[in-house]
């Protein structure tokens, strides 16, 4: 089986496409020690036909088969018009403002929503209190289950679809309807900084449920109680709330912003480029420097790749605020525009000893989750704040002489 050259590489994106393709039920996606989704093949049912390698969007040709030649390429900052929207929206709204024109023309949309446990998962819904779910950016790597077959079988009953994923995953999707037509699927990939591994998210949550003694009822990776810009997530217990903010060097952000606990493939991302597969591209537009835009509420960042992503931006066009854009505005802020991710030089080390050592002992040595790690926090406070208060004491003293 060719698969197994991918499976057995670090180029895996664990898209689940190769596993949904399977007829013969040869391939199941499953955990690894890191807690990252890999098919697992029982060697038993397979027949060798070669279709999961065939929608693999780590092969190359695969890949080049599904590159379009012209590219738009228009670039916009929006926000919705309703400030509601964006408050409870991981940006500028934009993703509630297409789903809500894909349902109004009984359309269906798929993204991701949290699973009982804290996992998540992609589905296929033309229901509002399915479509809310799906509000909210969630870091984790979800699972595709069947929604590649689900997507197929309603555009060929002639329905419209509004996929939103990650590059990969709007990758994997285009090449497993290669022969389907797709003039009423609308392809919207987000701004990815990496795949964050569920088993590594659920270690997390078990620390903060041991913490409090207490049970997750809810998770939200972007409050903006603290503002847009700081990555405040809140973790809701029964009868308690944990969290934290990036400003904070809160545990799961410092190390989803180190590139700690990122799938390996990221590192080899071959969408992390200003060209982009889909027809539009989402994401958070840092850079936006005109406070009279920038309420800090959200921005979000539009990237229109095709006519009918132009077409659709278009017919929501009265529920956004949208300003054209230079592209290397946006690009200046967001490494995935440019390039892949950097792995980090500890990247091994970390994972080897969550693999050694679990969850709890890797937070507490990595994150300020650690007694050492809290001391070393607070003491840098501490020198900033003498430090800033030593220089202001400097210039009353020069202002004093003169």
């Amino acid at each position: 089986m060719k698969l197994e050259t991918i499976i057995n590489s670090t180029k895996c994106y664990g898209c689940g496409a190769c596993a949904c393709s399977c007829n013969f039920g040869a391939l199941k996606m499953g955990s690894n020690g890191q807690g990252f989704m890999y098919p697992i093949l029982e060697q038993s049912k397979c027949k060798n036909c070669n279709s999961c390698y065939k929608v693999c969007p780590a092969v190359d040709d695969n890949l080049n088969k599904i590159r379009g030649a012209v590219k738009i390429g228009d670039v916009y900052s929006a926000r919705n018009v309703d400030s509601e929207i964006r408050r409870k929206s991981s940006s500028g709204g934009v993703f509630y403002a297409l789903s809500e024109y894909v349902l109004q023309n009984n359309g269906y949309v798929c993204g991701v929503v949290w699973n009982n446990d804290f996992t998540v998962r992609h589905i296929l819904s033309n229901m509002r209190i399915d479509r809310d779910a799906m509000i909210q950016s969630k870091y984790i790597q979800s699972d595709m289950n069947s929604c590649y077959k689900d997507v197929k079988k309603k555009l060929e009953d002639g329905r419209s679809v509004l996929f939103t994923g990650t590059p990969c995953q709007c990758a994997a999707l285009k090449i497993f309807l290669r022969n389907v037509k797709t003039d009423n699927l609308v392809l919207c990939d987000v701004l990815c900084g990496g795949n964050v591994s569920p088993g590594f998210f659920k270690s997390y949550l078990n620390y903060i449920e041991k913490c409090k003694n207490d049970k997750t009822q809810g998770v939200c990776f972007r409050t903006k109680k603290l503002g847009w810009k700081q990555h405040h997530i809140r973790v809701t217990l029964n009868h308690s709330i944990y969290e934290g903010a990036r400003r904070d060097n809160e545990p799961f952000f410092s190390l989803y912003l180190a590139k700690n606990i990122i799938r390996v493939s990221c590192f080899e991302c071959a969408f992390a480029s200003k060209e982009r597969i889909t027809d539009i591209t989402l994401g958070d537009f840092w850079g936006i420097v005109d406070k009279s835009i920038d309420d800090d509420i959200g921005i979000s960042f539009i990237e229109v790749n095709t006519n009918k992503g132009a077409e659709i931006l278009k017919n929501i066009s009265d529920q956004l605020l949208t300003e054209r854009r230079d592209i290397n505005l946006a690009a200046s802020k967001q490494i995935n525009l440019r390039t892949a991710p950097i792995k980090p030089k500890n990247y091994d080390e970390f994972w080897n000893c969550y693999v050694r050592n679990g969850g709890e002992y890797t937070l507490k040595k990595y994150s300020v989750f650690g007694l050492r790690k809290r001391i070393k926090m607070k003491l840098l406070k501490i020198a900033k704040v003498i430090k800033i208060k030593s220089g202001m004491l400097c210039q009353n003293a020069r202002g004093s002489q003169k």
